[in-house]
């Protein structure tokens, strides 16, 4: 580095002056290229199928007021993402024209994981509507499914674990419900209200999806019953919180 510093030293001020002109160039096209690179790689261009489009759109929209339908298309060029997108097209099938059903969808990039919820409620039968969650998670970097086992291994967390969580929070809505005056424990212990949610196992049909770096699962369970406890239940009380990450 000294000789070279020496001889630049020695150089005629031309020389100098064509030489720093070049080296200036020449980091301006490297920020260029980066700042290119780092783009098509925040918008994904690189494993788009269409590149006019989000990761996830919608592929079908019928803005219904009351029963609006939105059915996601993820946008990734791989042959197993197609039949991921076939899965949606069938899970959706029965509801996306249905007059009583309604039909929507989140998405979530977390690193290499590309969560995809779609939730359907069923209101075909007034007095017990049906709620139904299905998830997909996405490498982004193979372009493949993550299955639940994969899923639970890279949170370091275990079925039985989440068994527990979501009796837990089943057992809180119901020491609420309880509070609130929906039950009397004596008429509706909590063996009645999860007879009441058609709850058997805490884990059937448990859905697996990552929310700003947090591992949740979706439980669908009734929320309708005899004691009008409905007006209890929001959206969030489907959602249970198994892993909390350090996002920072």
């Amino acid at each position: 580095m000294d000789k070279l510093m020496k001889k630049f030293s020695r150089m005629d001020d031309n020389k100098k002056r064509t030489i720093i002109i070049g080296i200036g160039i020449l980091l301006c096209i490297l920020v260029v290229v980066f700042a290119i690179v780092q783009h098509s790689s925040d918008n994904y261009n690189n494993i788009k199928q269409n590149r006019n489009n989000y990761l996830v759109y919608s592929k079908v929209e019928k803005t219904d007021e009351t029963y609006p339908k939105y059915v996601p298309f993820i946008n990734i060029k791989s042959d197993t993402v197609n039949q991921v997108n076939d899965n949606i097209d069938k899970f959706v099938a029965n509801y996306v024209d249905s007059d009583k059903a309604l039909v929507t969808y989140e998405y979530n990039i977390n690193g290499i994981f590309l969560s995809v919820v779609v939730k359907i409620i069923d209101y075909k039968e007034d007095y017990a509507p049906e709620i139904y969650f299905r998830t997909y998670n996405i490498n982004l970097n193979t372009r493949k499914p993550i299955s639940n086992e994969s899923m639970l291994d890279f949170f370091h967390i275990e079925e039985s674990k989440v068994s527990q969580i979501i009796e837990g929070k089943f057992k809180s809505y119901y020491a609420d419900l309880v509070k609130e005056g929906y039950y009397e424990p004596r008429e509706c212990d909590y063996e009645c209200f999860l007879e009441y949610r058609d709850v058997n196992n805490y884990l059937d049909n448990v859905n697996y999806y990552v929310k700003d770096g947090n591992l949740i699962a979706y439980k669908p369970f009734i929320f309708y019953s005899i004691f009008n406890d409905e007006e209890y239940f929001k959206e969030e009380h489907f959602e249970f919180l198994l892993v909390v990450t350090d996002k920072d």
